[in-house]
């Protein structure tokens, strides 16, 4: 098993949450903290209603998906996706370590044109690393419920999307890009678990 069980994932959270507040400014803490454990239960919800997932597995991995931004990436001039890779990595936790990565890229042969925000130098680095990676249904799990989640608030996909593109300064054209990804990993999981994907997190659409 190359993720950690719950009661350390806690630990690598919290420890991560906490040297982020300590040393550099961290206005959304408040909505990273809703976000990562919000991922991480409705990951848990998702995998519960499937009859080949590890609930347990899927909520660890939600709650760890974010965990490069223990450090500030335009501060550190380091991609949060790659330091929550590395970082896990590290203490041995490969699985855990690649959602960190893949959940930012849903497609892997991604175009650098729709992620002008970020520097060229991390999205070579990113497309070298997602080259060795096949995607399971861990990784699809948590780009689904990534998406549910914009602020201090649990969305349906176009407000989070909106979010994104707002936030990132991504290109609008990427709105239907990442939309048609989300209703394709809401498409599949609804096939895996024979209910609907809203209806069972609890979320109403537009």
């Amino acid at each position: 098993m190359t993720y950690p069980k719950r009661e350390e994932a806690y630990k690598i959270w919290r420890d991560g949450y906490e040297y982020r507040c300590a040393t550099t400014p961290f206005e959304t803490r408040e909505e990273y903290v809703f976000h990562t454990h919000g991922v991480a239960e409705a990951s848990r919800i998702i995998a519960s209603a499937t009859t080949d997932m590890d609930p347990e597995k899927a909520y660890i991995l939600g709650l760890l998906h974010d965990y490069g931004k223990k450090y500030d990436e335009r501060a550190v001039n380091k991609f949060h996706g790659r330091s929550g890779y590395e970082e896990l990595n590290k203490l041995g936790y490969s699985v855990a370590a690649r959602i960190c990565l893949t959940h930012t890229f849903p497609k892997q042969d991604f175009d650098n044109e729709d992620y002008l925000s970020y520097p060229q130098e991390w999205l070579e680095w990113a497309r070298k690393e997602l080259s060795g990676i096949i995607y399971d249904d861990y990784d699809r799990l948590i780009q689904l419920c990534d998406m549910f989640f914009e602020g201090m608030q649990k969305v349906d996909f176009e407000n989070r999307f909106k979010g994104i593109v707002r936030r990132y300064n991504l290109p609008k054209r990427l709105l239907g890009v990442l939309m048609e990804n989300a209703l394709c990993l809401r498409g599949y999981f609804e096939d895996k678990t024979g209910q609907d994907i809203y209806q069972l997190l609890n979320i109403r659409a537009l």
